[in-house]
């Protein structure tokens, strides 16, 4: 994934999108048809360029790796520029199940494949854990109340009986209409600062304080970006232990080093006619057919429904259609659950075994899976380097399987593409290396980014193994 200096730098391909940008076959990324009997499950993903391609956008929790899935597309992202949105720039080790993202890219919606350009991490609340309670698997952050369920991942802990107070969280998820936050990921981490994001509510430009939720931002000294205004959404951010006590707990105060103006809906314009998707809750009930997901103006009068029959106040739902400039014009709505009953899962990875233990603890792409649940997988078969599709849930920070593809094992799932990432090992030649003991060939790759291989590097890659187990890549970027 290249960095790009820019957040706003979008190049749309004006050839179409390789499909060739993930697992091994359209028929496990299709939202839209998720059939895992169908004919198109032995087809190779390794196609030529789509004539359905279109400029798209999507915003959502990243479900799955190996090309990186998020609102059911898979997107190939080697070559993508990856930062967040203050501009500081990542590379795919950074990102994690459940983060929020946007990517601006295009997209194929015959077979939900898809060429990432850009990707923006949209952070989350960052600060220390006020008040923690397991009974009703919630805690407040930031002065906000953080809902978990059974679809929250955790990254840096198993759960969230591993946390504890004064804890420092980065918190991801949607909003309620009671304005709590639904997790999506929560990742315990060291913060160099805190900040949130909401809506503004009882402005008072005398006395430089405004209210998101039931916490009060006061920013005397902060650096204003934008003209505030009540109902507009901010991010706030503040130096650590700046709060109201100066322990970085309690959050009844916000003394504010930086307050920013948001108009997350700014980038749709880069769709044009093609693809706008987005993952959030539904505020209220349609009413005229309109209403507000995640912060966004959506109709829906023209859609068609996946999941149920109409939305109502609190629905998880994805919504995909055109933007007209102010509203996001939906053909389709897809309630949360949907996509899991067809493919088996809320979760998919696309990738070699990188690391084994047993049967209840290898890794995929950085995600740790166990596959206790499914009868007939040996530890024989999961050897390092083995080629698998995974389909199943996350809990907490271990990926729960349902469903496994052994795909090198077949004649005719070689050549299905997907893309990896680390650091090279074993380092011959640029025909004979390894990455997390795979044995790559790059002889014939195309190179993103600048550098040489060699031990050490850290390298993105895409391709697919041949009968030998060897991935033969068409794609790398070295970082």
């Amino acid at each position: 994934m290249r960095f790009y200096k820019t957040q706003y730098l979008f190049i749309v391909a004006a050839t179409g999108l390789l499909v060739a940008c993930g697992g091994g076959s359209s028929d496990s990324n299709d939202s839209d048809s998720h059939d895992s009997n169908s004919n198109a499950s032995n087809q190779s993903s390794n196609t030529n360029a789509s004539s359905f391609a279109k400029p798209s956008v999507y915003v959502g929790p990243i479900s799955g790796f190996g090309s990186v899935v998020v609102n059911g597309v898979r997107f190939s992202s080697v070559g993508a520029g990856v930062f967040d949105d203050d501009n500081k720039t990542f590379n795919a080790a950074d990102l994690r199940m459940g983060m929020t993202v946007e990517i601006k890219g295009d997209s194929d919606d015959s077979t939900s494949l898809g060429n990432a350009s850009t990707i923006t991490i949209r952070r989350g609340t960052q600060g220390r854990i006020g008040a923690l309670d397991t009974a009703t698997s919630s805690l407040q952050v930031m002065g906000q109340r953080v809902i978990t369920n059974a679809s929250t991942v955790f990254s840096g802990v198993p759960g969230l009986a591993s946390l504890a107070m004064g804890d420092t969280v980065e918190v991801y998820g949607a909003s309620q209409p009671d304005g709590s936050l639904l997790a999506s990921l929560i990742e315990k981490k060291s913060l160099a600062e805190f900040s949130t994001k909401g809506v503004v509510s009882a402005l008072n430009s005398g006395s430089k304080t405004f209210a998101i939720g039931s916490v009060t931002v006061s920013y005397p000294s902060a650096s204003v970006i934008g003209n505030l205004a009540d109902g507009m959404r901010v991010k706030v951010k503040t130096a650590l232990g700046s709060t109201g006590t100066g322990t970085g707990i309690a959050t009844a105060l916000l003394n504010a080093t930086e307050v920013r103006a948001l108009n997350e809906e700014s980038g749709f314009a880069s769709a044009g006619a093609g693809f706008v998707k987005i993952k959030g809750i539904a505020t209220t009930a349609a009413i005229a057919g309109k209403l507000t997901v995640a912060g966004t103006a959506v109709d829906i009068s023209s859609a068609t429904f996946k999941g149920a029959n109409s939305v109502a106040a609190g629905d998880f739902i994805e919504v995909k259609g055109t933007w007209s400039g102010n509203t996001l014009l939906a053909n389709s709505v897809e309630f949360e659950g949907y996509r899991e009953s067809q493919i088996g899962g809320r979760n998919e990875l696309y990738g070699a075994v990188t690391a084994f233990t047993s049967a209840t603890n290898f890794t995929v792409n950085g995600v740790v899976v166990d596959a206790s649940s499914i009868a007939g997988v040996s530890a024989a078969a999961l050897i390092v380097g083995t080629y698998i599709e995974v389909k199943g849930n996350m809990q907490g920070n271990v990926l729960k399987a349902s469903k496994i593809e052994f795909k090198s094992s077949s004649a005719s799932n070689q050549g299905a593409s997907y893309e990896t990432y680390g650091v090279v090992s074993a380092f011959v030649s640029q025909a004979d290396f390894q990455v997390n003991g795979l044995r790559v060939n790059a002889s014939n790759a195309v190179f993103e980014h600048g550098g040489s291989l060699r031990n050490g590097a850290y390298v993105e890659i895409k391709g697919s193994q041949n009968a030998s187990g060897v991935f033969v890549a068409t794609k790398v970027e070295i970082k």
